[in-house]
């Protein structure tokens, strides 16, 4: 998904690409204390240039040797659990919000609260992203990479259309299909399947004041729609807003088998009018300027009687809990989210509110992270594909929007207890 691209712009290369930046001149790598770093960027492109510098200029003066090593999200994840079982984790890792929960439970994380409460631009990042880098009321995590969703519009389609930008889910819906009339092109983006759809399904979740899981007393999570009435009401009319959006003919027949690939490339190229999803569209400028020149940035529509929420991405820097140089990795980790760092290698994906670009596609999305929302701390494998199920239940299988919601409350409970996350 494209998630596992925003830093990197593009896949990392299958291989490993390992390369050593070494610190205080005349040191040997046998002899230097090392630092193992494992991060997923491009080879070449702007951040890996923009940090390579910067993570050796820290390891001269710090008089270490910081040996740093290239994976996808995927082979991260991989590597990890595996080094975990064997006892030969590496020190310093990029990760993914998703893998929070996991690698707690798992013991490897090292709790850097105390770092974090001294860190000198803490106070520039946002509760709802320290939020996301805490579990189990510890921090976990140093932000390198923060963005959100928002809801873009092809301004002149609507204007063809004479339809005005949503801000309400009635408002959707009550456009129809009137821009498909007047223009050929669908009006609203929905993301029916693959792994994008849970993080859409999230958030309008999260706008109508419910969870996918809640915190136990005691430990543990639970959905808790079933035991609460007015819960799975709510949950109920999310699935009914996917339903009506496709009876009032806004969204494409196609979007129930619709991943982010075709929801993305749907709105680059103008054959969907508006879409929720990530600054990453910025890139499409160049590859399709006649199609994106006329984008305006948005926030999501909610439902008249609901709150205003997004999906929020910010990504940790981990620390090994059983780093043998757990000060010194600390404070590299802390180095990616210094506002230093991130002004060099990440200004337009910054959870500091003081690094930012003049462009649209910072500015916007940034003014909308107050109201972003994560997944919470759990193993979510199981639980996003029961997710992508209740929707397919709704968008392909003809079941009702309370079925769908019950049926999903049950699934995430048994998810939740097959992966020990539902405590006792």
């Amino acid at each position: 998904m494209r998630k596992k691209l925003l830093v990197t712009a593009a896949v990392v290369s299958a291989g490993l690409v390992a390369l050593t930046l070494n610190g205080c001149s005349g040191q040997s790598g046998d002899d230097a204390k090392t630092i193992e770093l494992w991060t997923s960027w491009t080879e070449g492109e702007a951040t890996a240039k923009a940090l390579d510098p910067l993570i050796k200029k820290w390891a001269d003066d710090n008089g270490y040797v910081v040996h740093q090593s290239n994976f996808t999200y995927d082979q991260i994840h991989e590597k990890l659990i595996a080094s975990a079982a064997g006892g030969n984790l590496p020190d310093v890792v990029w990760g993914l919000p998703e893998y929070v929960g996991e690698f707690q439970k798992l013991g490897i994380l090292a709790d850097v609260s105390k770092a974090w409460s001294s860190w000198g631009d803490a106070a520039k990042v946002s509760d709802a992203v320290k939020s996301a880098m805490t579990v189990d009321g510890n921090v976990v995590g140093f932000p390198y990479e923060t963005t959100v969703r928002a809801y873009l519009v092809h301004d002149d389609l609507l204007k063809k259309s004479n339809v005005a930008v949503p801000t309400t889910w009635e408002d959707v819906l009550a456009v129809g299909s009137a821009v498909q009339d007047a223009t050929d092109s669908s009006f609203y983006g929905l993301t029916g399947s693959g792994v994008r759809s849970p993080q859409e399904l999230l958030v309008y979740l999260a706008q109508e004041g419910v969870d996918i899981a809640d915190p136990k007393d005691g430990g543990g999570y639970a959905n808790t729609w079933n035991d609460n009435p007015d819960q799975l009401a709510k949950a109920t009319e999310v699935f009914q807003f996917y339903a009506d959006l496709m009876h009032s003919g806004a969204v494409s027949p196609n979007s129930p088998t619709y991943g982010w690939e075709d929801t993305d490339e749907n709105f680059a190229t103008g054959l969907t009018a508006s879409f929720v999803t990530g600054n990453w569209l910025a890139e499409r400028e160049s590859s399709n300027p006649d199609t994106m020149g006329d984008v305006s940035i948005h926030p999501i529509p909610y439902p008249s009687d609901g709150k205003p929420a997004t999906y929020l991405e910010s990504k940790p820097v981990f620390v090994m809990a059983n780093s043998s140089s757990l000060d010194a990795s600390t404070q590299l980790a802390e180095q990616f989210a210094s506002e230093k760092w991130q002004r060099a290698a990440f200004a337009d994906r910054s959870a500091l509110d003081d690094v930012t670009t003049d462009s649209k596609w910072t500015k916007d999305f940034a003014a909308l992270q107050d109201t972003g929302v994560t997944f919470p701390p759990i193993s979510l494998g199981e639980v996003t594909q029961n997710m992508q199920d209740a929707l397919a239940m709704v968008l392909q299988d003809g079941k009702s929007a309370r079925e769908a919601a019950s049926w999903l409350g049950d699934a995430v409970n048994q998810s939740l207890a097959d992966s020990g996350d539902s405590g006792n």
